[in-house]
C-alpha cells in the first residue's frame, strides 16, 4: 500500500530535479549574456526641466554611445526623489534599470522621512557634478542683498520654496534660520524646475538652489543671486558674495552632487561597464562643451569616489536629522 506514495515521492524528486536545471540554466543564459543587449533605463527621481533632468538628458546621448544600445529617461518624482529611489531599487538587478541621483537630497529624504528606501545598498557608478548652492529672489525683488532679505524676514515670515520636504535646499533653509535666527515658511514644490518657477513668479518671496540651475535665469535678467553658500564665489557670477563673506564663517559647506547609481545586486562586471561608459561620456568633448555653455561645471567621481559621497552624506544626515526634524515639528 506504499507503492503510491513512492511514486509520488520519485515524481516529485524527479520535478524538483528538474526545476532546478531549468533556473540554473536561465541563470547561466543571464550570466552568460553580452551586456548591456537591450534598453538601459535611467530613472530620473527629480522633475521635469530641473537641473538634474538637465544635466541627465545632457549626458545620456554619450553614455548611449559608449553602452552601444538606446538609454532613454524616465522621470519617476515625488517625496524628494525617494519614490524615484524606490522604483529603481524593486527593479530587477541586471543593470537596465539606475538611477539619476541627486547627493545628498536622496539620503536626507531617506533618512527624514523613513522612506523604506535604502540608499546605502545601492552602487555608485559614476558622478560628473558638484557645486553650491545660492539664496536667490526674483531680479524686481524688494531685497538687493542678503542682508535686506534676513532683515525683512525679521519683520515677517518670508515664503521660501524648497523642492521638497528632506533636500539640501530644506536643510539649508534650516541652516539659514539657525545662525540668522530667523524662521522662514518652507513650501515645497516637488522639483527644482517648479521651485524656481515659483521664484520667477513672485509666488515665492525666495529660493535656495543651485547656481547652475539659476545662472540661466541670472542672465537672462528674471533672477538675482544674493549669495553663494560656499567659501568660494562662482565663476560665473563673481560679484555674488559668498555666506563667509558676510560674516557667518562657520556656515558648513554642503555642497550639491549629481550622479548615477544601480539598485543592489548588479552583477559586478555589468558595474564595470557602466561606470567605463559614464567615465566615457563625461570625458566627452560634446558633453564637456554643452555642460560649459549652461555654466555647468564638470567635476567626476569614480565608483569608489561616489561610494565615499555616499558615506559622508549619510554622516551629514546623522549630524543634521535633528535640525531638520525639529523643524518638522513647526
Amino acid at each position: 500500500m506504499f507503492k503510491p506514495f513512492k511514486r509520488f515521492n520519485c515524481f516529485f524528486g524527479v520535478f524538483i530535479l528538474a526545476c532546478l536545471i531549468v533556473t540554473a540554466g536561465f541563470s547561466g543564459a543571464w550570466a552568460a549574456e553580452d551586456y548591456p543587449s537591450r534598453t538601459v533605463t535611467v530613472i530620473n527621481p527629480f522633475s521635469p526641466g530641473g537641473g538634474t533632468d538637465i544635466e541627465i538628458r545632457n549626458l545620456m546621448p554619450f553614455v548611449q554611445e559608449h553602452l552601444g544600445v538606446p538609454v532613454i529617461v524616465k522621470n519617476v518624482t515625488g517625496a524628494a526623489g525617494t519614490l524615484g529611489m524606490s522604483y529603481a531599487e524593486k527593479a530587477k538587478p541586471d543593470g537596465y534599470t539606475i538611477a539619476g541621483v541627486v547627493l545628498p537630497d536622496v539620503v536626507l529624504a531617506q533618512e527624514l522621512q523613513n522612506s523604506g528606501t535604502h540608499v546605502q545598498d545601492f552602487k555608485p557608478i559614476y558622478g560628473w557634478f558638484k557645486g553650491p548652492m545660492a539664496v536667490e529672489v526674483r531680479s524686481d525683488s524688494p531685497y538687493d542683498t542678503f542682508e535686506e532679505l534676513i532683515e525683512a524676514s525679521r519683520e515677517k515670515k518670508l515664503r521660501a520654496a524648497i523642492v521638497g520636504i528632506g533636500t539640501i535646499d530644506h536643510l539649508h533653509d534650516c541652516l539659514i534660520e539657525k545662525f540668522t535666527n530667523t524662521e522662514f515658511i518652507k513650501v515645497p514644490y516637488g522639483g527644482g524646475g517648479p521651485a524656481t518657477r515659483a521664484a520667477l513668479s513672485g509666488e515665492a518671496d525666495f529660493l535656495v538652489g543651485v547656481t547652475t540651475t539659476g545662472l540661466r535665469f541670472v542672465r537672462d535678467g528674471r533672477l538675482r543671486m544674493l549669495t553663494i553658500l560656499g567659501p568660494e564665489r562662482v565663476d560665473e557670477v563673481p560679484d555674488v558674495p559668498t555666506i563667509h563673506e558676510l560674516g557667518y564663517e562657520d556656515y558648513p559647506y554642503i555642497p550639491f552632487v549629481r550622479g548615477a547609481m544601480a539598485p543592489p545586486g548588479v552583477p559586478e562586471d555589468r558595474m564595470a561597464k557602466l561606470e567605463e561608459a559614464f567615465k566615457k561620456a563625461v570625458d566627452e568633448e560634446g558633453f564637456r562643451k554643452v555642460m560649459k555653455k549652461q555654466g555647468r561645471p564638470v567635476k567626476e567621481f569614480s565608483r569608489a569616489e561616489m561610494k565615499e559621497v555616499v558615506k559622508d552624506n549619510f554622516r551629514l544626515a546623522k549630524e543634521y536629522m535633528p535640525l531638520m526634524k525639529e523643524d518638522q515639528k513647526k
